[in-house]
């Protein structure tokens, strides 16, 4: 047999040898990379926040008034929301407007609008205040007019200088003595009503002082800013005369009923006929000021933001 082809042979027989080779030292690689992958795994842990979220807060500052006038309460004459109001809840009563639940004020929401008083009239609501943030909160008054509106006979008797507003050239808003004979108090309630013993009186006085100008119910010079969902009650009364105080024992008392009952006195006999048919107005105006990062805030100088 020819040697060339006893080398062909033995040359085949190498290259499968070779081949076998090589497919072993392949696997064997393969075997090693996992084996190097496998040793990396530590210990290890993931942790994931999702659904992060950043939104601006508010701060609504909501009132809701009950009030009484010469001892009857201005109730809904039934249960539905749009029910009217009348003096003591009767449906054939006279109508009245100064008791609302809690809301934002909007037109007609007023303390007070009595159009036919007489000397020794009087009246008590009481405000209730509520934020949804911590708040200092201000209060301010202005008296918009105290006007002699016509002049009666008694009237110009008492009041000679009386100037009926629609004659020619008279533009006084402030010639009226109305104000002077109206006399208020304000103070912190606990939501009955009612003066009782150691409630404190924010303000006191004639209605031309008492209507107008600023006053604290919260900011730093009081200490504690209002606290979100906390209720803060002002009592305010006005006496159509001269109004005393005689504050009730603490409790759960009424102004329902005699003047007694109310923690003040009014007395009529002082007022003459000079401030018949005069005419007060007057707007009161509530501030809310967030109290976070404005630790030193005071009322003096705040404007309204929110009514």
């Amino acid at each position: 047999m020819p040697s060339f082809y006893l080398k062909s042979l033995w040359i085949r027989s190498l290259v499968k040898k070779m081949k076998k080779i090589l497919l072993s030292l392949f696997s064997i690689g393969v075997v090693a990379i996992v084996a190097v992958f496998a040793t990396q795994a530590f210990f290890n842990d993931t942790e994931t926040s999702t659904g992060n979220v950043l939104v601006a807060g508010a701060l609504d500052l909501k009132i809701d008034n009950t009030c009484y006038y010469n001892g009857q309460a201005c109730l809904p004459t039934g249960e539905e929301p749009e029910a009217p109001s009348t003096w003591g809840g009767s449906p054939d009563g006279v109508p009245c407007s100064c008791t609302w639940e809690l809301k934002d004020l909007g037109q007609g929401d007023v303390f007070f609008s009595f159009r036919d008083l007489k000397p020794g009239d009087w009246e008590e609501d009481t405000i209730s205040l509520h934020v949804d943030n911590p708040s200092w909160v201000c209060a301010s008054a202005k008296l918009t007019k105290d006007d002699d509106n016509t002049c009666t006979e008694p009237e110009l008797f008492d009041d000679p200088t009386c100037t009926d507003p629609g004659a020619p050239g008279n533009a006084d808003s402030f010639d009226g003595e109305l104000a002077e004979n109206l006399h208020f108090v304000f103070w912190n309630d606990d939501g009955d009503n009612v003066l009782e013993e150691g409630e404190t009186v924010i303000r006191q006085g004639e209605g031309a002082d008492t209507l107008g100008g600023d006053w604290v119910l919260a900011d730093s010079s009081t200490g504690q800013p209002i606290a979100a969902g906390q209720d803060v009650f002002i009592g305010k009364a006005f006496c159509f005369g001269t109004l005393g105080l005689a504050p009730r024992p603490a409790g759960n008392n009424t102004p329902v009923g005699p003047i007694a009952n109310s923690g003040i006195t009014c007395d009529g006999k002082p007022v003459n006929n000079a401030s018949q048919t005069d005419l007060v107005t007057g707007d009161v105006v509530f501030t809310a000021v967030q109290a976070r990062h404005n630790e030193q805030f005071l009322c003096e100088g705040a404007k309204p933001n929110d009514i």
